[in-house]
């Protein structure tokens, strides 16, 4: 028999990928902006992933006037939307996966998420420090119009994940109806989200209703995807996952979204930074963050001759 979008071993191997998807998305947004200044010519030297507060990749500036330059717009202020959006559009229509239910649900979860959080949760938490913040002070971008554009994005971007995963409704009798269509992102789209608001809560930050709003949208934007688009059926039809597949994935999910729970707790009410690096007179480091060195740090070299 072959299982569907809303087969309930394939809704729980979806759970399972959104536990490990999720968080990886949250710090690839970070991760973007690291390596956006490496490619500068600074030096990446750790992360901050705040669940309430925009994730932040830690740097060592390469000038003291980088911030506004038109490098640090590309690589540095804008380096986690466009990476989201990158994911969130290029992984439904591009995305070779190997036959078989894991790869179609990461793909899935791996786009969702990074409309999710990349265009809909975090824009709004960066008005301070983040992303609209920066593109206010350096390139009089309003905030409302920064916000605006990253939620209409993910907003049209969530519909491709829908439309992909929806085509696997063609293996039920009656195919991929309206009903079925939507009910595919409920199950498999609102619970992450649901579940991410929850942990940032019981994390200890509050949830800002901008950014519910942003995700509100998003999801909005998903349900008008199965609402309108009725997808071709797909070439191959997966395989049923096993049991110890799902049970695996949600142990590897459920340690990696506790890894992330202590990286992105409040700490002292602004977050951890784990840094690997030395901080040099231009860091980025926030003020108030709580600093875990995850590799101890090297005593500097005595000059040669002395």
């Amino acid at each position: 028999m072959r299982l569907h979008p809303l087969s309930l071993r394939v809704l729980l191997l979806s759970c399972a990928v959104a536990l490990l998807a999720w968080p990886l998305v949250w710090g690839l947004l970070a991760v973007a902006q690291g390596v956006g200044v490496l490619l500068a010519g600074g030096g990446w030297i750790g992360v901050a992933l705040p669940l309430g507060l925009h994730p932040l990749g830690v740097v060592n500036e390469p000038t003291v006037a980088f911030a506004g330059s038109r490098a640090a717009l590309y690589l540095y202020w804008l380096a986690p939307p466009l990476v989201a959006l990158v994911l969130a559009l290029g992984l439904p229509p591009l995305a070779a996966v190997p036959p078989g239910w894991l790869g179609e649900l990461a793909v899935f979860q791996l786009s969702l998420a990074a409309s999710v959080l990349g265009l809909g949760w975090a824009p709004s938490l960066g008005m301070v420090g983040g992303p609209a913040a920066g593109l206010a002070r350096f390139w009089h971008v309003p905030t409302g119009w920064s916000l605006a554009i990253a939620n209409g994005a993910g907003m049209l971007a969530a519909q491709l994940a829908v439309v992909r995963l929806a085509a696997y409704l063609w293996s039920r009798p009656g195919g991929p109806t309206r009903s079925r269509r939507l009910l595919v992102v409920l199950a498999h789209g609102l619970a992450p989200s649901v579940a991410w608001a929850v942990a940032v809560i019981a994390s200890g930050y509050v949830a800002a209703p901008q950014a519910l709003l942003g995700v509100g949208v998003v999801l909005a934007g998903a349900m008008l995807g199965g609402w309108l688009w009725v997808p071709r059926s797909p070439l191959r039809h997966p395989p049923a996952p096993s049991l110890r597949l799902c049970v695996g994935v949600a142990l590897l999910g459920a340690a990696v979204s506790a890894a992330m729970l202590w990286a992105g707790g409040p700490g002292h009410g602004y977050g951890k930074a784990l840094l690997w690096g030395r901080e040099g007179m231009t860091s980025n480091l926030r003020v108030g963050m709580d600093v875990v060195q995850i590799m101890p740090r090297r005593a500097p070299r005595a000059p040669q001759g002395r």
